[in-house]
């Protein structure tokens, strides 16, 4: 009897749950549809001139007893950091384990030409002149590795010949051991002439390396304030938005949330999350806080 009456109430639950879900449509959830596709037109046109159009795309679904999520491609300096990670980057491992002239020069050039037509307009001239600053640095790099190369085979060679020399003094007491004694003296000035300038060209080369892991990290601390600069921006556009215009969402439920996924402002390819409660929009709306007050109240994580 128990198990009867059970069953009947958990069947009565569901069929109110039911019964709200188709309640919501088609009146409710076309009111909502219809604010929403607003709002998302709204939110668009303030993202594009706060932020000089680094908002490529947005979209909005909406979720019933969640809310309104509306999502963001964002544009700009993490864009851009993307696009040279994806690029040959002259890596410099330790000196004695490096090879620059098996460095593929043509393939950054090539790869130039391909990822500046995926570049935005925005970072495409500062884009070219980075790549190419990568560019003329491996080719140093490289000229420096071959020099050094040649040098080495030329004191092998020479090496090679002073101990033919030695053998030939030991085993030989003729005239002709005077001769082999001041071609041996001629040697080592040629050798030490040519340890000499292996020793400048290694100092070259570290320095050129030092230069190229100085720019690398120049941009990188670029890219950063940037899009550090960037996600200001778009924070301070949602929030104030969402203050001047979040009246327009009147059919939202009071209880659910107004959720941004802002793609291309958090690191490792995630995104970032900001969740904002409609009370606490409806009480920017009404003046009681400010849109700074506002954004500090969101739920802000990576996912």
């Amino acid at each position: 009897m128990n198990k009867k009456l059970i069953s009947s109430a958990i069947i009565a639950v569901l069929g109110c749950a039911a019964g709200n879900l188709q309640a919501k449509a088609p009146a409710e959830l076309a009111a909502i549809q219809r604010e929403v596709g607003i709002m998302e037109n709204i939110l668009s046109s303030a993202l594009k001139q706060d932020t000089d159009k680094k908002i490529r795309a947005i979209s909005a679904n909406y979720f019933v007893d969640q809310g309104v999520v509306f999502e963001l491609d964002v544009r700009g300096a993490s864009r851009w950091q993307t696009i040279f990670s994806n690029a040959p980057n002259a890596p410099l491992p330790p000196l004695p384990d490096i090879d620059f002239s098996n460095v593929n020069v043509e393939f950054i050039t090539e790869h130039v030409e391909v990822l500046s037509e995926q570049a935005v307009e925005s970072s495409r001239e500062a884009y070219q002149q980075a790549m190419e600053v990568m560019r003329e640095g491996a080719e140093r790099v490289r000229d420096i590795a071959e020099q050094e190369r040649d040098v080495s085979r030329d004191l092998r060679e020479l090496e090679r010949e002073k101990r033919d020399l030695e053998f030939a003094s030991r085993h030989d007491n003729s005239a002709e051991a005077k001769e082999l004694e001041q071609r041996k003296k001629a040697l080592e000035k040629e050798i030490a002439k040519l340890e000499k300038q292996q020793s400048t060209l290694t100092k070259q080369q570290q320095q050129l390396r030092q230069d190229i892991n100085a720019k690398q990290a120049e941009r990188e601390k670029q890219q950063a304030a940037e899009q550090q600069k960037l996600l200001t921006q778009v924070n301070h556009s949602i929030s104030l938005t969402l203050c001047d215009y979040g009246s327009g969402l009147r059919s939202l439920p009071n209880d659910e949330r107004v959720s941004f996924v802002l793609k291309g402002l958090a690191d490792k390819n995630q995104s970032l999350i900001k969740v904002f409660t409609k009370a606490d929009i409806k009480k920017c709306v009404v003046g009681d806080i400010k849109a700074s007050e506002l954004a500090l109240k969101a739920i802000s994580y990576q996912f």
